[in-house]
C-alpha cells in the first residue's frame, strides 16, 4: 500500500491510494497521511483509482481523514472507485458518508 500526498496548488490537495488498504497496512498508511492534516481551507481529493481493496480498518481510516479535514475547513471528495471498492462502500453505507467526484 502506498499513500502519496500531492499538492496541486495552494487550495487543491490530492491523496493517491495505491494497493490494498487492509489491517496489515492501515497503521503505516495512517502515519503517511498525517501531513494532510496541516492543510486548511482547501479541497482534498482522495484518488482511489489504484485502490484494489479496502477493509473495515481502511474504511475507519477514511472516516478519520474525513473528520480531520472537515475540522480544518477542507472539502473532501473521493474519486475513481473501482467496482470492487465501490461494492464495499455500497454494502457498508459509506457511499452516503462521502462526496464523490
Amino acid at each position: 500500500m502506498e499513500a502519496t500526498i500531492r499538492k496541486d496548488d495552494d487550495k487543491h490537495i490530492t491523496l493517491i491510494l495505491d494497493g490494498r488498504l487492509d489491517t496489515s497496512v492501515t497503521p503505516q498508511t495512517e502515519r503517511e497521511v498525517e501531513p494532510l492534516f496541516n492543510y486548511t481551507n482547501c479541497e482534498v481529493v482522495i484518488d482511489c483509482s489504484r485502490l484494489e481493496y479496502i477493509s473495515s480498518s481502511g474504511l475507519r481510516l477514511l472516516m478519520v481523514i474525513n473528520q480531520r479535514c472537515r475540522a480544518n475547513h477542507c472539502a473532501l471528495y473521493i474519486k475513481g472507485l473501482r467496482e470492487e471498492v465501490q461494492d464495499v462502500f455500497n454494502t457498508t453505507g459509506f457511499v452516503h458518508l462521502f462526496d464523490f467526484k
